[in-house]
């Protein structure tokens, strides 16, 4: 059954746990499974948050998708359903203020200006709010399941980046529910009265949410696998914390921006935490770092971390927004509004699906499955390397 939770700590809303094992087959789609969807909500009892009336443990509003053992008897989500929820006194208006942000943060980065351009592209005559609206009026593939069922998959914990949103990487959190994994996610930055979104609590890694999350993220395992992924500074977090033994049994790094640095001053001034523990510590896990660095790896900084690293560096251009799918979310209104480089967003999505498939292998083969991607391919999208350990590369 389910792990039983403080009532005042979690709210769970409908999330439970039987005693039964999913049935193989196929969907429609030719995925093994329809996708499920939850919210739930939990505490970091160890950071404490007070503003717009609330004063407490941080809330960490919780996304959970997962693999649908039956069919799926409601219509699928809309993207802004995705972020519906039941909430009680001061929490409402704290969540309604991250949400304010969230929708800033997405104008900003992922609808205000085309790839590579920093000219803001001319919607008239329609507004920024209204494209925004439109393309979170789309359906996504996730159901709110009717039924209680059971979970008993390998879980993986998404770190968005700075300034990045809970729900940035729905189709991805999609992808890997349909294939046999429940997804989490979370906020990992709260609304502050008078300061920029993605404005930290404590200027220092953010350690406690992560276990918090984890914990969590294994209870929800069943005695599975547990694995992190961390986009930017989400990843910087996960190299920050994962060292310690026990916590996952894979890490994902997506490009922590620090990939192609050489000069040790500057990244010492500017992430001074993470490279102390590239640095110093050793990872007991295996873990993917996928950069696009207009060269090949290893990534020289990274060049003397203790463990066993797998690198994947995109051979086509691929942008440090394109890790995520709200980047990309736009090219589904061209015809409907201006999307003068949806032929460039296309080509981000060809890159975006491939490591879909790095990733899933990645983990699949983590827990105990086998991989799905031939070893060797002429069309490989990636440039690829291997170290076991410090001493002993080997490249393919």
């Amino acid at each position: 059954m389910l792990p039983t939770f403080h009532p005042m700590r979690v709210a769970l809303l409908g999330l439970v746990l039987l005693l039964a094992r999913a049935a193989a087959g196929q969907t429609s789609t030719g995925a093994p499974f329809h996708v499920g969807y939850v919210d739930t909500l939990l505490f970091n009892e160890r950071l404490h948050y007070a503003a717009f009336g609330y004063d407490g443990p941080a809330p960490l509003f919780v996304h959970v998708w997962f693999p649908l053992t039956t069919e799926p008897q409601t219509s699928p989500l809309s993207y802004a359903q995705l972020r519906e929820r039941t909430l009680q006194g001061p929490l409402r208006r704290v969540y309604h203020e991250l949400l304010l942000r969230m929708d800033s943060a997405f104008i900003e980065y992922d609808l205000r200006y085309p790839l590579g351009g920093d000219k803001p592209i001319d919607y008239a005559p329609f507004t920024e709010a209204q494209v925004k609206d439109s393309l979170f009026a789309l359906p996504t593939g996730s159901h709110r399941p009717n039924v209680a069922q059971t979970l008993d998959f390998p879980v993986i914990v998404y770190h968005h980046g700075s300034q990045g949103q809970s729900d940035e990487n729905v189709r991805m959190a999609e992808h890997f529910a349909a294939n046999g994994f429940v997804f989490v996610s979370c906020n990992f930055h709260w609304p502050l009265e008078d300061k920029p979104y993605g404005t930290p609590l404590l200027w220092e890694p953010d350690k406690s949410s992560i276990r918090t999350i984890l914990r969590f993220a294994s209870q929800l395992a069943n005695g599975n696998k547990v694995f992190y992924i961390g986009h930017s500074w989400g990843a910087q977090e996960g190299w920050c914390t994962l060292h310690e033994p026990g916590l996952v049994d894979a890490f994902v790094s997506l490009e922590t921006t620090m990939e192609w640095k050489t000069d040790t001053a500057e990244v010492r001034d500017k992430w001074p935490h993470m490279l102390e523990a590239i640095t110093t510590q050793s990872y007991p896990m295996p873990i993917l770092l996928v950069a696009d660095t207009d060269g090949e790896p290893p990534y020289p900084l990274f060049a003397g971390v203790r463990g066993d690293l797998g690198y994947l560096d995109p051979k086509q251009p691929f942008g440090h927004e394109s890790y995520t799918s709200a980047c990309l979310l736009r090219v589904a209104g061209d015809g409907r509004f201006p999307v003068p480089d949806a032929t460039e967003l296309r080509q981000q999505n060809t890159v975006y699906l491939a490591l879909f498939g790095e990733m899933l292998d990645f983990l699949r083969v983590r827990s105990g499955m086998p991989a799905y991607l031939p070893q060797q391919r002429e069309d490989d999208p990636f440039h690829r390397f291997h170290v076991s350990s410090p001493t002993s590369p080997t490249k393919r």
